[in-house]
């Protein structure tokens, strides 16, 4: 799948339109402000903070363990990008998985998110 029927998938999934977030994203990606990663059928958004910080939003159609290999290989790429923390709102999924990763999640210092992780 591309990365915009993933996305397009997963909002299906929960009753809601993309519209206005892939039309967003768009922009963000023509400006180099925005990144996505795919393994599989596992998108990962990148939006940059600065100071080598991204924020991330999950979206998925693979089961649970293709997820997870998914989730490693995409972490693996964030650190050889020299992404150092992420920041992510409420995505249970994500924030399960870095933890079996070994990767410490706790509460963001940024306001404007839930949790953050080091890499």
């Amino acid at each position: 799948m591309k990365a915009s029927q993933i996305i397009q998938a997963d909002y299906s999934k929960r009753g809601e339109d993309p519209t206005n977030y892939l039309a967003g994203l768009s922009k963000l990606v023509s400006i180099k402000d925005a990144q996505l990663l795919q393994e599989g059928d596992t998108v990962l958004v990148l939006v940059r903070l600065g100071n080598n910080k991204v924020q991330v939003e999950l979206f998925t159609q693979d089961n649970p363990l293709q997820l997870t290999k998914a989730i490693n290989e995409l972490i693996k790429k964030l650190r050889e990008s020299g992404a150092t923390t992420i920041y992510g709102a409420e995505e249970p999924e994500l924030t399960k998985m870095l933890q079996y990763l070994d990767i410490n999640v706790e509460p963001s210092d940024n306001p404007n998110y839930e949790w953050m992780a080091q890499l």
